[in-house]
């Protein structure tokens, strides 16, 4: 009877929201389950529910994707009650570029950062520490309990929009409350000046809006017929099931557009605006001189429409010095060490 008075409780305090997200859930669960499957689930959600929040413990989990957004939202809540009630979790990887197949597993984790590592110039010590770090943060994300809240903060961009849907796959067995913030979204409703372009606002999640946008935007739970959806586009990415029709190659590298996440392996598609940009360089200087390969890359990243991250654009200006478009002098080894120009900077000025 303790028991029946204790779950009666526990349904009492749910949301309209919740509740209707539970019940989705439900009928999710029977249509897709054999029936002795289906009984194991309902214990399974009747012991969730039970489970009572630990004093002293976060009640909401914020999952952001980079270390940097990450370290401005702990920022942001650093001296403020909310040090206390909310915990911070960051997948530090840029996730619009390379594998994603299994990134669900250690063994997903070890082939994505070795991908990484053939073709990234940063430290071994750092790439193995990032790797950790991913390790980490997606254990914690099967591990989160059910009493506590997540927000997921997303933008505009493929690489916050992938880990969406990655971290939704994650969480495809759980009844936590789950709410989206989009800062972009955030920062267009909250600061309506006719002035303000959509360059305005940083590519990623960043800055010092952050708690602002926390406080200020009408954020709701996501409703289960999108978090479905969404998670399913991740359950594809973990297990590979989009590949191309064509070349049966994996994809690897996802834009944004249109609100979408797009997939393609066309891994050379940045190759012509890193071109472009060179080439707008060498014009404004007037002069055909090396220029510091730090940068043109610094002058790709700043202009550039998706974001991929400095090290995918160092890697892609390497490759197109082995393909002869750029010369180069000094030690390929760091992007600090050597400077480039067109080899027929001639053919490129318009």
């Amino acid at each position: 009877m303790d028991n029946t008075n204790q779950l009666k409780q526990a349904i009492t305090k749910l949301s309209d929201i919740d509740a209707k997200s539970l019940l989705f859930q439900l009928f999710l669960q029977a249509e897709t389950n054999e029936p002795g499957q289906f009984v194991k689930k309902l214990r399974e959600i009747k012991q969730s529910l039970m489970i009572a929040q630990p004093a002293g413990h976060p009640q909401t989990v914020h999952i952001v994707c980079g270390n940097s957004t990450a370290g401005s939202l702990q920022v942001a809540f650093h001296g403020t009650a909310y040090e206390e009630t909310e915990e911070v979790l960051v997948l530090p990887d840029i996730l619009s570029v390379g594998p994603v197949k299994g990134l669900h597993t250690k063994e997903g984790i070890q082939a994505r950062f070795q991908w990484l590592k053939d073709r990234y110039q940063d430290a071994i010590n750092e790439r193995d520490a990032y790797m950790h770090g991913m390790t980490e943060a997606i254990d914690r994300i099967k591990a989160i309990p059910s009493y506590q809240d997540i927000v997921i903060w997303t933008g505009n961009n493929a690489h916050e929009q992938s880990g969406l849907r990655i971290v939704l796959a994650l969480l495809k067995d759980k009844w936590n409350t789950v709410s989206i913030l989009n800062t972009f979204t955030a920062f267009h409703e909250l600061y309506t000046y006719p002035a303000l372009a959509e360059e305005n606002y940083p590519q990623t999640s960043n800055g010092q809006d952050l708690l602002l946008f926390y406080e200020q935007f009408d954020m709701r739970p996501v409703r289960p017929e999108k978090r479905e959806a969404l998670c399913k586009e991740g359950w594809n990415m973990l297990l590979e099931e989009g590949r191309s029709m064509l070349s049966n190659e994996p994809y690897l590298i996802r834009t944004w557009g249109d609100n979408e996440l797009w997939h393609n392996t066309n891994i050379d598609c940045d190759d012509d605006f890193i071109i472009t940009c060179a080439n707008r360089m060498h014009a404004e200087e007037e002069t055909f001189d090396f220029i510091k390969a730090a940068r043109v890359v610094g002058e790709v990243c700043g202009h550039m429409e998706q974001y991929r991250g400095i090290e995918w654009i160092e890697y892609r200006l390497r490759c197109l010095i082995e393909q002869g478009i750029f010369e180069y002098e000094g030690d390929l080894k760091a992007m600090r060490l050597y400077q480039v120009k067109l080899k027929m900077v001639d053919s490129f000025v318009g």
